[in-house]
């Protein structure tokens, strides 16, 4: 069955609970203190991911750079934890604009310069505000740009179709193109219920998440579900 890996959810960290869940998977946290190395290295900001990851919504979402690069670091590290338990699909997907994890994932990048190339690094780039719309769209972060990939043996990667504004597109292309019965994303969330995915279960394609299909992150899923029952229970 060919499988493609798909990061998507631009949103996937905007929880605090999702947040603080998916930094305790070890991969994640490896992942976590890798680009803390690097951005110790090579910027004097003082800096600290985990915290930044921890912190509370309001200040998460007001740091639109920090944010970005944050999912993308995490996603690496959720790619990390399931190809050391399943086998690394050949097909992975993505968002190529920005922070891009899909752009280490394939090797047309390296993990550090995702850290040094992001608008985030040392925080010399002022960020985006909330409210300015033209701007987010100037900057692109508004505006992603999927693109699929065939990662070959040894090294390398190959561009599959052109890219699109739409992930329905570049997915329903794979589906009809490279024969793909079965997508992995790497969120953390599910990508089903993403606007207009929905229509890809009719093709008979399995669609599932990395975290849900693992066998030792039974908890992750199921602790959420228990705080938002007694989050419920005390209103």
């Amino acid at each position: 069955m060919q499988e493609a890996i798909v990061f998507g959810g631009q949103n996937a960290l905007d929880f605090s609970e999702v947040r603080s869940s998916v930094i305790r998977i070890p991969e994640v946290s490896m992942r976590i203190e890798q680009a803390q190395r690097i951005w110790d290295k090579h910027c004097g900001a003082s800096f600290s991911f985990q915290h930044f990851l921890t912190s509370e919504n309001t200040s998460f979402y007001n740091n639109i750079n920090l944010k970005s690069l944050a999912l993308a670091i995490v996603q690496l590290g959720l790619l990390d934890r399931y190809t050391r338990i399943f086998r690394k699909p050949k097909i992975i997907v993505g968002n190529i604009q920005n922070d891009s994890a899909l752009m280490v994932a394939a090797g047309v990048i390296t993990f550090s310069e995702l850290i040094m190339k992001s608008q985030a690094f040392c925080l010399l780039r002022p960020m985006a505000p909330l409210h300015d719309v033209k701007e987010l769209v100037l900057n692109g972060r508004s505006l992603p740009l999927y693109q699929g990939y065939e990662v070959l043996d040894p090294s390398g990667f190959n561009a599959l179709g052109s890219s699109d504004m739409s992930l329905q597109n570049v997915l329903q292309s794979l589906i009809d193109k490279q024969q793909v019965k079965k997508i992995v994303h790497v969120g953390p969330g599910f990508l089903n219920k993403a606007a207009g995915i929905d229509e890809l279960l009719t093709r008979d394609v399995q669609i599932v998440e990395s975290i849900d299909v693992d066998p030792m992150l039974g908890w992750f899923w199921s602790e959420l579900r228990k705080q938002d029952l007694a989050l419920a229970q005390a209103q």
